[in-house]
C-alpha cells in the first residue's frame, strides 16, 4: 500500500532474489566455462588446421617429387623392356642368320657335288660311247656261224652285258639329275 513491507515478506523476497542471483551467477559461470571450453577447442582446431595445412603442403611437394620419380622409373622400365626385346631379337636374328649361312653352305656343297656328278656323267657317257663302238666292232667281227655246241646265234659276253646295264643305269641317273636340276631354285641350274 504505502510502500510498507512486512519483515516476513521482505525476507521471502530477499531469499527469492538471492536464489535468483545464485541461479543467474551459476548460469553466468556455466556460460563462461562453456565459452572458455569453446575457445580452447577453437584454438586447438585452428592449431590442428594449421598443422594439417603445413603437412598437406609438405605432402603435396613430396607427391610431386614421387610422381616425377615414378614417371622417370616408368620410362626406365619401358626402356629396359625395349632393350630386352632388342637383345631377344638380336639372338633370334643370329640364329636365323646361322641357319641361312648353313643352308648357303649346304647349297654350295650340293652344287659342287652336282658339278662332280656332271663331270662323272660326261665321263661315263664317253665311256659308254667307247664301249658301244667296241660292241659294234665286236659284233661285226663275230662269226655268224654257231659256236660249237652252242645256240644258233652267239650271246653277248658278260662284259658287254655289264656295259649295257651300266649305260642304262647312267642314262636313268642322268635323267634324274637333269630333272632335279630343272626343279632346283638355288640358282645352280644350268
Amino acid at each position: 500500500m504505502f510502500g510498507i513491507v512486512t519483515r516476513r515478506r521482505y525476507l521471502r523476497d530477499l531469499a527469492a532474489e538471492r536464489a535468483e542471483t545464485r541461479r543467474v551467477k551459476q548460469v553466468k559461470d556455466e556460460f563462461w566455462l562453456q565459452r572458455d571450453e569453446a575457445m580452447a577447442a577453437a584454438r586447438t582446431a585452428a592449431e590442428k588446421f594449421v598443422e594439417a595445412d603445413a603437412a598437406n603442403r609438405r605432402l603435396d611437394g613430396r607427391n610431386r617429387e614421387l610422381s616425377r620419380r615414378l614417371e622417370d622409373s616408368t620410362e626406365g622400365v619401358y626402356v629396359a623392356q625395349l632393350e630386352n626385346r632388342i637383345r631377344a631379337l638380336a639372338k633370334g636374328t643370329g640364329r636365323w642368320m646361322l641357319a641361312v649361312w648353313s643352308q648357303d653352305r649346304r647349297i654350295g656343297i650340293l652344287q659342287q657335288q652336282l658339278a662332280v656328278t656332271r663331270t662323272n656323267l660326261v665321263a661315263s657317257q664317253a665311256r659308254v660311247a667307247e664301249l658301244l663302238v667296241e660292241l659294234t666292232k665286236a659284233e661285226a667281227q663275230i662269226d655268224p656261224r654257231p659256236i660249237h655246241g652252242g645256240a644258233r646265234y652267239p650271246q653277248p659276253s658278260n662284259e658287254l652285258r655289264a656295259a649295257k646295264a651300266h649305260a642304262a643305269a647312267l642314262d636313268r641317273r642322268l635323267s634324274q639329275v637333269t630333272e632335279i636340276n630343272a626343279r632346283c631354285k638355288c640358282g645352280g641350274a644350268a
